[in-house]
Order: structure tokens, then C-alpha cells, then sequence
């Protein structure tokens, strides 16, 4: 009988990597590995990188196939290709915080949504704009995007508290459901997401998860939670987890009673600030830092602990990367030491980083009619002409003016005295000074016989 191939326990669970976004601008990253621990081995989250790039806090991240968007309050959209490990690509695009990013399920578009109420669509590869709706929710921002599975819908939710349907083939809205009537939603609903199939969409209010059903139009399950969810993962067709401000994960089942209680399973000590689903692996991640990663379990509905870290930062978003369909060694680095990342203040640590970090980005930005006018030789020498004749002019009015104006007095006396010789000629008279010196007035006094 040939020997059995010994199976690992991290082999027991796919192969992911965790991507962590945080208020402190680092974009962290997370991979479960084995290791022994007093002669026992364990599994544990090991950190793969640290990226600050971001000049402002992370406010949301995408991740499909191998492409991880981060949008921050520093209006950028960051795109890594985890096939290289490294930066692709820097959107400016939009001019005010990205609130939500979403890539299509075939990655041909990636869906961006920010404060300044701009919604487009970008193509990956290319990271051209293909799609541009500048007041997508009347000029409001938007706070939620969420692509159908299918890639030719998707769903955006915005200040306006207007849910618009998208056709994404025909770059328009189809359908606009006025939520501001929706007394159970409150007066900012939250938390849209997609089944996994796209027969469902999630909504979140102060204190109750509704799951919609496109078919109908209407809520097809309404479940009421202890506490206000706060983030939102599919896990199947029909299994719903939310995340909760108590620290507890609400389970969600289409299954069940329309208005029936969700199951509320312990989680954290602090509010679940994100969570993210990949095959039967949940991983959330607390306010304070704390990510746990969970196996569960569809028939007993139940949650396993697997492993858990502190990230010594405050979590915003959270995505999964599948590794498995990634090519590449690339993709499953070798275990090195964790970065270190400060708590109190992050700001003074620069870490040692496995991603190239990208260089600053200065756009100035100017009216064509405010530009100063480029001087031209041509124009210098017509500029010096007209000056040179400005000047010449200048001198001849003297000259006119100095033969025209007043001469210097002569007595009768002399007058008399040179009469006859100077009688066929005109008097001599005396060029008045420039006009920089002041002239000297002589007084001449008369003589009387």
C-alpha cells in the first residue's frame, strides 16, 4: 500500500490573502501560514506587505481576479496588479473622495463613486474613462456602488437617498426606487450588496437588514438585529452575514421567515467594522484592529475560528484575494518578517515596503486667459520701435515748442543800438533746456529814455 501524502492544515483552506484598507493611508496585506508553536503547529496571519501610497485615509477597496483598487480621501484611485505584486496604475479622474469602487465580475470595467457626485466607468487595461455620468445622483454623492455578476447591471445609491439601476451596455439609468418613503431604512440606508447569484441585493437600516428581490421589486426577507449592521457578505445564494456595531455577526438566511430573527453569533469585543466572503471562508475585522478569520459551517450555521492578528491601525474596508486563480509565483510570496506599523502614530514609521511605491502627483490647473503672453523677439522689437518713435516725437515737439514759445527779452537799448545792423536779419534766440532741467528765467530790466 503506498504511503498516504501528508495534508497540511493551512492546505484545508483556500489560498487567500487578506487586503486590508486603514485610516492611517496603509493599504496592508495578510496571508495565513503555518507555523510550529511549542511543538504544535498552528495557523497563524502573517503580514506580506505595507503600501502607503495613499496621501489620505482609505475609504474603499475592490478586488477581482488579480486587480485591488483602493480609493482614499485624497481623490486617487490606486490599482494593483497582484500577478507582480506591484503598482499598475493611478486614476485622477475625480475630484473629490472615492466613496465606492466596484469591478465588473469579468473585469472589463472598473465602476468608481465619489463625493463630487461623479460616477464612471473605467477600462482595466487600458485605464481609460469609457463611461462619465457627472451628476449620476443630481449633483449628491455617491456613497455605494455594486456591480450585478452578470456585469451589465449594477446598482448605485447616493445623498439623495435614490437607488438607481444601471444598464451598463447602454451606459444609463433604467430604474429609480425613491427610498426617502422607506421609513425602516432610516435616513441613510447602507450596506448594498449583490448575491452571489444577483437575485438579491441587501439594504441596511438603523436596525434591520432588508434583502430585495429583483424579480418582484419588494422585500423578499426583512430581518430585525440587536444592534445596526455595519458591513454586509454573501456567502451563498440565500446565506446573508452581517456585520454588527456590537460586535456580534448577524446570519441571514433567505430560508427563513420573511420577518424571522437572524442568528447572532459572537464575534468581536469592538463594532465589525468590514467582512468578506470567499467560498465558506469569512474573515472580518474590528474598530480596533483585530481580524479573525472564520470557516463556516451552512448546515449548523455556525462560525469555526481559525486564526486572528492585530493590525495596530484602524481598519476602513476589507477585500480577498483568491490566489489560487492567479498564475504565477509571483503571487504567493515568500513569508517574510512583519512590517511594522505604529499605532499611536503612524505617520513616523516608514516601513520597509514589498510594493514599488508610486511618486507624488502635482496637477495645476489654469484658465487659458489668465496665461501671461509669451513675449516674442518680433514683439520686443516692435515694442522698442514704437518706444524709439515715442521718443523722437518727443524731441521734435520740443524743438517746435522751444521756436513757437517765449525768447529771452532784449532791452531797447541794445535794440537801438543794433537796429541797423540787425534789421534785415531775424534775432538770434536760444534753445530752451530739455525738459529733465528746470529752466532759468532771467529777469532783464528796461531801460527808459
Amino acid at each position: 500500500m503506498p504511503p498516504q501524502k501528508e495534508v497540511s492544515i493551512a492546505q484545508m483552506f483556500p489560498d487567500i490573502e487578506i487586503i486590508v484598507g486603514t485610516y492611517e493611508e496603509y493599504l496592508l496585506g495578510y496571508q495565513i501560514v503555518e507555523e510550529e508553536v511549542k511543538d504544535e503547529n498552528k495557523l497563524l496571519l502573517k503580514q506580506t506587505f505595507a503600501d502607503k501610497s495613499h496621501a489620505g485615509a482609505i475609504k474603499c477597496i475592490s478586488v477581482q481576479g488579480p486587480w485591488v483598487a483602493s480609493g482614499g480621501s485624497d481623490d486617487r484611485i490606486f490599482v494593483y496588479d497582484m500577478r507582480q505584486r506591484k503598482l499598475s496604475q493611478v486614476l485622477l479622474s475625480h475630484s473629490g473622495t472615492i466613496n465606492a469602487l466596484s469591478f465588473a465580475p469579468d473585469m472589463s470595467h472598473l465602476l468608481s463613486g465619489s463625493s463630487d457626485g461623479q460616477m464612471k466607468a473605467t477600462r482595466v487595461g487600458s485605464w481609460a474613462v469609457a463611461g462619465d455620468w457627472k451628476k449620476a445622483h443630481a449633483g449628491s454623492p455617491i456613497t455605494h456602488i455594486s456591480c450585478h455578476p452578470s456585469s451589465k447591471l449594477c446598482l448605485s445609491l447616493g445623498g439623495d437617498r435614490i437607488l438607481n439601476t444601471w444598464n451598463l451596455v447602454k451606459g444609463r439609468v433604467v430604474y429609480r426606487t425613491n427610498l426617502k418613503s422607506k421609513t425602516t431604512l432610516g435616513a441613510a440606508p447602507d450596506c448594498l450588496s449583490w448575491s452571489t447569484d444577483g437575485e438579491h441585493f441587501t439594504l441596511t437600516g438603523l436596525q434591520v437588514l432588508e434583502i430585495w428581490d429583483i424579480k418582484t421589486a419588494n422585500v423578499a426577507r426583512r430581518a430585525k438585529t440587536p444592534s445596526r449592521p455595519i458591513c454586509v457578505a454573501w456567502l451563498g445564494e440565500t446565506e446573508c452575514l452581517s456585520g454588527l456595531e456590537n460586535g456580534s455577526i448577524a446570519w441571514v438566511s433567505l430560508a427563513d421567515h420573511k420577518e424571522a430573527e437572524p442568528k447572532i453569533l459572537p464575534a468581536h469585543a469592538a463594532r465589525v467594522k468590514a467582512v468578506a466572503c470567499l467560498n465558506d471562508t469569512l474573515v472580518s475585522v474590528s474598530s480596533a484592529g483585530e481580524i479573525k478569520v472564520w470557516r463556516c459551517e451552512l448546515e449548523k450555521r455556525e462560525l469555526t475560528f481559525i486564526a486572528s492578528t492585530s493590525i495596530g491601525c484602524r481598519p476602513t474596508s476589507l477585500g480577498l484575494v483568491d490566489l489560487s486563480l492567479i498564475e504565477g509565483g509571483a503571487a504567493r510570496p515568500k513569508q517574510s518578517p512583519a512590517v511594522p506599523v505604529a499605532t499611536s502614530r503612524p505617520s513616523e514609521v516608514e516601513p520597509e515596503l514589498q510594493i514599488d511605491a508610486p511618486k507624488g502627483f502635482v496637477t495645476i490647473e489654469f484658465d487659458d486667459d489668465a496665461k501671461p503672453p509669451a513675449t516674442t523677439p518680433k514683439k520686443a522689437a516692435k515694442k522698442s520701435q514704437k518706444a524709439a518713435k515715442k521718443q523722437k516725437k518727443a524731441e521734435m515737439d520740443f524743438d517746435e515748442n522751444s521756436s513757437d514759445g517765449e525768447s529771452d527779452p532784449i532791452s531797447d537799448s541794445e535794440s537801438d543800438d543794433n537796429s541797423d545792423s540787425d534789421s534785415d536779419s531775424a534775432p538770434k534766440r536760444k534753445r530752451k533746456q530739455p525738459a529733465s532741467h528746470t529752466p532759468v528765467k532771467r529777469k532783464v530790466k528796461k531801460q527808459t529814455r
